[in-house]
């Protein structure tokens, strides 16, 4: 399931190549002649930088009779280079959003809606994900995945929002009820080094970001700022208006390799990373207790 959701969001994008259980021809996404969708594929295709947020689901099951089991979890994934693992041992790389394998049901994909937002391109889209038995477990989700996607030069991100239904049987009792996962990523061209110079250094841009608890889509701004090229600290500022997103960490983040990090995955995380020759842009995810998300932002002269 986590496969299938990670390729939606792709899918969302505007993805390079499709495998065999790529968007359908209808999409008009895979197989566009349309620049900006020419852009994403070539940045994909050349990325050789994944980093993922944690995945934050919840259920609520109900069997016949009255019993209820509600839960909820953040699912830690960690990232090297253009490959991520869950804490379930289930592996994604840049290469496995450009063949995506979810069996997505051609009848609800919806027509990609393309734009602009922020001096970024943009990406809408929705689909519903085939049900799907998790392996060992007699559990079975038909979730909806939407995606946000946007990318510019250097960098991809998108958020994807789950939401479906869910049974399963426990000790021989059946229940059934409602699921949703809020999750997101970036993907690109990593720098690689720090940017370098003297005085100071401005990248602006935009967020998208949901409640870890809502399923609802979040548009706001990024800000990313190092104040002293000569002893670089980053700063990340994520702005969305009537939410409060941020950690003190998150002001005074160190750099290396055109890195940074700061926090735990769940509780108050944001990593990301410069992109481009020139440290062009500044890409990355955040996963606090309250909200996930991902940013992008272009360098200003």
């Amino acid at each position: 399931f986590l496969a299938a959701t990670l390729t939606l969001g792709a899918c969302g994008g505007g993805g390079g190549g499709g495998g065999s259980g790529g968007p359908p021809p209808s999409s008009g996404l895979s197989d566009s002649s349309d620049p900006r969708v020419a852009r994403l594929g070539k940045l994909l295709e050349r990325a050789d930088t994944l980093r993922m947020s944690g995945l934050h689901a919840r259920w609520s099951l109900s069997a016949t009779g009255g019993e209820t089991i509600e839960d909820t979890f953040p699912l830690t994934v960690s990232c090297t280079g253009a490959r991520c693992v869950a804490a379930d041992g289930i592996a994604t790389t840049v290469r496995d959003l450009l063949d995506p394998s979810a069996n997505i049901d051609p009848d609800t994909f919806e027509e990609p809606d393309l734009g602009t937002r922020g001096g970024f391109y943009t990406v809408m889209t929705s689909g519903d994900i085939e049900p799907e038995t998790l392996p060992d477990l007699s559990v079975s989700v038909s979730p909806t995945v939407t995606g946000y996607g946007f990318w510019g030069d250097h960098g991809y991100a998108a958020l994807a929002l789950s939401r479906g239904t869910i049974t399963a049987e426990i000790d021989g009792t059946s229940f059934s009820g409602d699921f949703s996962m809020v999750q997101a990523y970036v993907a690109g061209d990593a720098a690689g080094s720090n940017p370098s110079g003297t005085g100071s250094a401005t990248w602006t841009g935009i967020a998208e970001a949901s409640p870890a608890d809502t399923n609802e889509r979040l548009m706001g701004t990024a800000r990313v700022t190092i104040a002293d090229l000569s002893r670089p600290r980053v700063g990340v500022v994520i702005e969305v208006p009537g939410h409060a997103i941020g950690a003190p960490g998150w002001a005074d983040m160190g750099l290396a390799n055109g890195r940074f990090t700061s926090g735990t995955a769940g509780r108050d995380y944001l990593g990301g990373a410069f992109h481009g020759p020139g440290h062009e842009e500044a890409w990355g995810v955040f996963d606090t207790a309250d909200h996930v998300g991902v940013f992008g932002a272009r360098r200003m002269e």
